[in-house]
């Protein structure tokens, strides 16, 4: 595995508690000279100092971006600043087996995908599942919420950024599939976390992924009738 050509990407908000094992379980299974980018996105705890101490290259935001742009952040450094050819996203809160990830980047490498976006077991949020059955029926992809996605860095460079839109990091993987692009799923085991998701519950996340899916379908609507 050409480790030097992959960045990972985790964006983090109040992860101390998770951010290192995540950091070492990638190192240890994958391989201990992959690039980590850990951007801690305004955190008011220990992130950043507890990732740097476990060897992931930091991005410390000044400013809450929240959870895109903190991505977007992480992928323009990646791209600027490495020589990278594949770029990863993953979650900082350790319910991302590394074993997908390492099936993930197994995927990109070997057969040559564009974009390869993780399958989970489930969805907690009934509006996660909406949106899911959506993309299932219009692109026979089952899962475009999870956050362990894998792209060419060829992907990036042509659209240009990740996200322009609150689509809650759907954008590129909607432009690939519209594009015709090649992309692939794989199932992504999820471990449960002990404490309470960032990004929140309840009825006003549940609103906020519904109004996500809404620009997410008027953003496709648009594209179809430009080409």
């Amino acid at each position: 595995m050409a480790s030097n050509k992959i960045a990972i990407i985790i964006p983090a908000f109040n992860e101390e508690t998770t951010i290192n094992f995540v950091i070492k379980e990638i190192f240890d299974l994958i391989d201990d000279k992959i690039n980590i980018i850990v951007v801690s996105d305004c955190s008011s705890d220990n992130t950043a100092s507890v990732a740097n101490e476990s060897g992931a290259i930091v991005l410390e935001l000044t400013k809450n971006h929240g959870y895109a742009g903190a991505i977007n952040e992480g992928l323009s450094h990646a791209i600027a600043k490495l020589d990278v050819d594949y770029l990863i996203t993953m979650d900082a809160d350790g319910q991302h087996d590394p074993k997908s990830v390492k099936i993930l980047i197994n995927r990109l490498l070997v057969n040559d995908i564009d974009l390869v976006v993780g399958k989970r077991q489930y969805t907690a949020r009934f509006s996660e599942k909406l949106y899911s059955l959506f993309f299932k029926i219009y692109f026979k992809i089952n899962d475009p919420l999870c956050g362990l996605k894998g792209y060419k860095k060829s992907i990036y460079l042509e659209y240009g950024t990740f996200e322009t839109f609150d689509s809650i990091g759907t954008e590129l993987l909607t432009w690939a599939l519209i594009n015709n692009k090649n992309v692939s799923q794989i199932p992504v085991k999820i471990r449960s976390r002990e404490d309470s998701p960032r990004f929140g519950s309840g009825l006003i996340i549940n609103l906020k992924i519904l109004k996500s899916l809404t620009k997410t379908i008027a953003y496709i609507l648009i594209n179809k009738l430009k080409n």
